[in-house]
């Protein structure tokens, strides 16, 4: 039986040892905290307040990027309330909020690539499976939402199961949308980095020293491995991946030449391009 909720501010190790305050489950929670430091919080925890905004946020400004104007076509509040009777359930607020602000968007919910059958699924389709609200499917893959402790729950021989170290919601939405978001822009490709600048595991320190000419990292995700950076005026997106030995991005923009500068200002990255690009 989970024990009575505990509240405060803890810290995430693989957030990059940033804090939240908010109300977690004892499950969630590592230990208690040493020389007046916070205690820590698995990675795939119930998500604070603070993230839940940094994660509508993003949104909003992934949606100018692909769109190109100040909308977003999330669902609005009457969809929402007849998923939830049909459910029977209150949908956790992370998940309400995700769909009133993307939910009705193809751009930030799906992959362009249809052979990674990767979507994030119509409100209309989401639906309660032992307690969690299956929200994803990659290939036949479903992500849930657990209604009650609010982590991402997947499935393993037809069974639910929580993987502690994997990504919160608000991350994997983030870093999901932001994927899917470039794999719809005019222009996008894939490179590969390998040397000096992958050297360090801290990802966005390294995106906002070698890119901040050109992008803007993201500050408010947090995960050491990965980096989300953008330029909001050109409309320009990207995501770095750092794994000590080598880096992968994927960028997405509005013309095959600022793909092209961005390589050779950034060490001459070789980028293969996308089928939805047009050269």
């Amino acid at each position: 039986m989970e024990a009575a909720q505990l509240n405060g501010t803890y810290t995430v190790d693989n957030c990059g040892k940033k804090e939240f305050y908010g109300t977690y489950n004892s499950s969630e929670v590592l230990n208690e905290g040493k020389g007046g430091k916070p205690p820590k919080l698995v990675q795939n925890h119930g998500a604070s307040d603070e993230e839940i905004r940094n994660m509508e946020q993003w949104l909003k400004t992934l949606s100018y990027i692909v769109h190109g104007d100040d909308i977003t076509l999330g669902c609005t509040e009457e969809q929402i309330e007849d998923a939830e009777e049909r459910l029977g359930i209150s949908l956790p607020d992370e998940l309400r909020i995700y769909y009133r602000t993307a939910g009705n968007d193809p751009l930030l919910m799906t992959d362009r690539n249809s052979k990674k059958k990767d979507r994030c699924l119509p409100i209309d389709e989401i639906h309660v499976s032992d307690g969690n609200v299956v929200y994803r499917m990659r290939k036949k893959n479903p992500f849930a939402l657990s209604a009650v402790k609010r982590q991402i729950m997947f499935m393993d021989d037809e069974a639910w199961y929580w993987e502690p170290n994997m990504e919160s919601f608000c991350e994997n939405v983030m870093i999901t949308a932001a994927i899917f978001a470039i794999s719809h822009m005019e222009h996008s490709a894939k490179g590969r980095l390998k040397g000096e600048l992958v050297s360090s595991l801290q990802a966005r320190e390294l995106a906002e020293q070698h890119f901040s000419s050109t992008f803007r990292a993201l500050d408010t995700y947090y995960h050491p491995f990965c980096a989300l950076f953008y330029n909001e005026r050109e409309r320009r997106l990207g995501w770095f991946r750092s794994n000590g030995m080598m880096a992968d991005i994927l960028i997405g923009t509005q013309t095959a030449k600022e793909i092209e500068d961005f390589g050779e200002m950034h060490g001459n990255i070789k980028f293969k391009y996308s089928e939805v690009s047009r050269l």
